[in-house]
């Protein structure tokens, strides 16, 4: 019985809102135009009941599309959903392979950083081992502290100048003082 009793004081609460509003001049007004729309409306489908059931059709159609389009993004996403969840544990482990990889990698890295630092230190003391020739970096070269070319060629970035070059005077210069030193 309660349940009745709501039912009722809304519907007459919507109908004490509705005659209030019904006050105001502009809502009356508007109101009349959309009855006489609605009149109208109602007098055109009852002429041509095909052109009403073609609209009521047209708009099923439309939802129906709407919702098997619906239904098929849902599935969809559950598919993926479930997808992501089986890969999940593969992808963790990768990204915990990979980012162990890039650490090795960088320690192997910096391991060569420093031999490379030792290497070119004692190449430029003149101790290179392997050579008991000095090391020319390239730029003494191009500032022409050196004479007579690249002697190392290539794409090195020095070379090894006999010890012959210094004799003979083919090393000139600040090169020749620094590579002495």
């Amino acid at each position: 019985m309660a349940g009745s009793k709501f039912g009722k004081m809304v519907l007459i609460g919507a109908l004490t809102g509705a005659v209030v509003s019904m006050f105001d001049k502009t809502t009356r007004s508007e109101m009349s135009r959309r009855a006489k729309g609605l009149s109208e409306d109602a007098k055109y489908y009852m002429k041509n009941p095909d052109v009403l059931r073609w609209k009521i059709q047209d708009k099923s159609d439309k939802l129906k599309a709407l919702y098997e389009q619906f239904d098929s993004d849902k599935r969809y996403l559950q598919s993926k959903a479930s997808e992501l969840k089986e890969l999940t544990p593969t992808v963790k482990t990768l990204v915990e392979e990979t980012k162990t990889a890039f650490v090795d990698s960088k320690d192997a890295v910096m391991e060569a950083k420093d031999d490379y630092k030792q290497m070119a230190s004692e190449a430029i003391k003149g101790g290179h081992p392997g050579t008991d020739q000095p090391f020319v970096p390239e730029e003494a070269y191009a500032d022409g502290q050196v004479d007579g070319g690249s002697m190392g060629g290539g794409d090195s970035k020095g070379a090894f100048v006999p010890d012959e070059a210094y004799r003979e005077g083919q090393v000139a210069g600040e090169a020749r003082d620094n590579m002495k030193n």
